[in-house]
């Protein structure tokens, strides 16, 4: 099984555009709150998850230009961790005024 560094150099290799970093931004925290909000309002949480895989297409089909990479091993469970570390990175770099966390500085961090 490949590592997990592997896994997110992997997956920041398919989300490299402003928009579909933006619809992940904000599709996978509706799919991970649709989780908990289950519990609570199942409706609620069906339209979160749904909406959430909306901006995730619309992040891969309109401006990425390929497929979720879960779409490739959908079973892998390193590719969903991977989706909430990347979204969680992208917020905290934009929230702190840093630049986004590229690729190569994720190699440069394995080393």
């Amino acid at each position: 099984m490949e590592s997990f560094q592997s896994h997110q150099r992997h997956y920041r290799e398919h989300h490299k555009t402003l928009g579909c970093k933006i619809t992940h931004m904000i599709g996978v925290p509706m799919i991970a709150l649709s989780i908990p909000v289950l519990f609570i309002h199942w409706q609620w949480a069906i339209a979160l998850f749904v909406i959430g895989w909306i901006f995730q297409f619309i992040g891969h089909y309109v401006f990425e230009k390929n497929k979720p990479v879960f779409m490739n091993d959908p079973q892998n469970p390193l590719t969903y961790f991977s989706a909430i570390f990347f979204v969680a990175d992208e917020w905290w770099h934009m929230l702190t005024g840093k630049p986004a966390n590229p690729t190569s500085q994720i190699d440069e961090q394995s080393k």
